[in-house]
């Protein structure tokens, strides 16, 4: 655990408002002058319009205190109340111990009813981290921006001891440490964390509710793998695995229907006033505005989809050829049931091709001939129809399929569906939608936002490992329209370095201990000129 200590001082006439430039978990001392008994009154958050705190319905930082000063200069530190995530129930992150108390993410400290010098000292709280260790560079100031708005999310919730979804609930998720775990790899390699929540995830994995969360569990383990090169806590994780693929859900046709069977008719089980355990259902993205229109019903598309993507993964990591049987059986049901006049569709019974559809058809490759470019068609089409978590898979999906300039062009896109919206809404950590009117009770330290700290490493740049501990990795760079580009990936054996130059080509750099693959040939330890 690390602490970054900054000060501001200034004169308050009454009133004043710091600014510490970026959203942090910390803590806050106070220094102010007291001549004779008085109230001053401070409060710190996460947003500000004109010089003044902003507080709102939702769940950014706000939080007020009023100190009574004493004679003299003295030094008061904030109280912050103990955090109670949106769910008491399920199990939560606490502060770190080295913080000596509560911590919570704000920027800006609002000094009232004060007149004198003021110092405000903010501690923040980070996790294990070198943020030396990655790097990205290119012609593009806007993505270059947006890299190191995500890179900075994936830092600033890395202070808990597993990966959180935020502030407001403050619980690993399946879905939110799918992409909080890729970026964290493409930016430091450190694997800790990603180890620990899966370890969560194998004991807690009942209070999980979206059905396709639960389902992403084996494509967290495999990427963990590639990474890490950990096998001895795979192997641990594999003698739980077939119960992270539902097949109690599974109906007569082979399809996915958590709905289809009895679970009881509350979402959640109750013990004692605890919630024990959760009820599933499909989620297809969060929030339900972001669904572009979906026609959900029994049997759905994309859980289906993840479910072929989690049986390949682990085929991947086992081997054994039931699990590749089942992913072609799934598949074979998949086409003849949720697909009409060529194309895929939302559900059993609907005739509707929301950009999930599509999307996901491309991301675990169940679009075949014709059906590609039809799909292509879809999200090209529908640009940013998805939310923040979605956008993953998108982008995946473009840069795989050779749609790399219409993935570039959303990442610095500049309507309120985009990271720039983000930055100009005020937040400095991804926030849980693209903007505050998609949901009033977000938060604005939600990494799951944050997909292009990782698919700038893995698909733009290419670079993405094919074997345990990144011994075998390919480099498929897709830089559209950018003129150039310098990239550092961090593994275990060392940094890979990847430099672009419109016209002159790559230049990559294998570290010892591993083998680059590109476009077919094998290149070993050293510095290599590519074309």
């Amino acid at each position: 655990m690390t602490n970054e200590i900054s000060v501001l001082e200034g004169e308050v006439n009454c009133s004043k408002l710091f600014d510490f430039g970026t959203d942090a978990f910390g803590t806050l001392e106070v220094e102010l002058e007291g001549v004779f008994d008085e109230n001053v009154e401070v409060v710190i958050g996460e947003v500000a319009k004109d010089g003044k705190m902003v507080h709102e319905s939702g769940f950014r930082t706000f939080l007020l205190a009023s100190f009574k000063l004493k004679k003299g200069r003295n030094t008061y530190r904030f109280p912050i109340p103990e955090h109670i995530p949106a769910y008491g129930c399920f199990p939560h992150e606490k502060a770190p111990k080295e913080a000596g108390g509560e911590v919570t993410p704000f920027r800006y400290v609002e000094i009232n009813h004060y007149y004198g010098r003021a110092v405000v000292r903010r501690t923040a709280w980070f996790g294990p981290w070198n943020n030396e260790a990655s790097s990205f560079e290119c012609s593009d100031p806007e993505l270059k921006k947006i890299w190191d708005f995500c890179k900075y999310s994936i830092r600033a919730t890395s202070l808990f001891e597993h990966y959180v979804d935020g502030e407001r609930e403050r619980m690993p998720y399946e879905a939110d440490t799918y992409i909080n775990q890729l970026g964290h790899f493409c930016c430091d390699a450190m694997y800790e964390t990603a180890k620990r929540t899966i370890d969560h995830f194998m004991e807690n994995g009942r209070f999980t509710w979206p059905t396709e969360w639960v389902i992403l569990t084996p494509i967290l383990i495999r990427d963990y793998l590639l990474y890490s090169g950990d096998r001895a806590s795979v192997d641990r994780w594999l003698l739980q695995i077939d119960e992270k693929l539902l097949p109690q859900f599974m109906t007569a046709e082979g399809l996915l229907s958590p709905s289809s069977f009895d679970q009881g008719k509350d979402n959640f089980t109750f013990e004692n006033g605890e919630i024990v355990k959760s009820k599933l259902r499909d989620i297809i993205d969060w929030p339900e505005t972001e669904r572009d229109g979906y026609e959900q019903d029994k049997i759905n598309f994309v859980p289906n989809a993840c479910l072929y993507g989690a049986l390949l993964a682990v085929y991947e990591l086992t081997g054994k050829q039931e699990y590749l049987t089942r992913a072609e059986t799934l598949k074979k049901a998949i086409r003849k049931h949720l697909m009409k006049n060529g194309m895929f569709v939302d559900s059993v019974g609907s005739e509707h091709t929301a950009l999930h559809t599509a999307m996901f058809a491309m991301h675990f490759r169940l679009a075949e001939g014709a059906e590609i470019e039809t799909c292509r068609q879809i999200i090209l089409s529908k640009r940013m129809a998805c939310s923040v978590y979605g956008s993953q898979f998108l982008l995946d999906a473009c840069f795989e399929y050779g749609m790399e300039g219409h993935a570039l062009s959303l990442m610095t896109d500049d309507s309120p569906r985009s990271w720039n919206n983000m930055l100009r809404e005020g937040a400095t950590m991804t926030m849980e939608t693209w903007w505050h009117c998609l949901k009033r009770d977000q938060d604005w330290c939600h990494p799951w936002g944050a997909a292009p700290a990782n698919i700038v490493t893995r698909r733009l740049c290419g670079i993405r490992p094919t074997a345990p501990g990144f011994v075998r990795f390919t480099v498929e760079p897709r830089p559209g329209a950018l003129h150039s580009f310098a990239c550092v990936q961090p593994t275990l054996h060392g940094p890979i370095s990847l430099r672009y130059q419109a016209g002159k080509g790559y230049e990559l750099t294998v570290p010892e201990g591993t083998c680059a693959e590109y476009c077919g040939t094998c290149y070993g330890p050293g510095t290599h000129r590519l074309q």
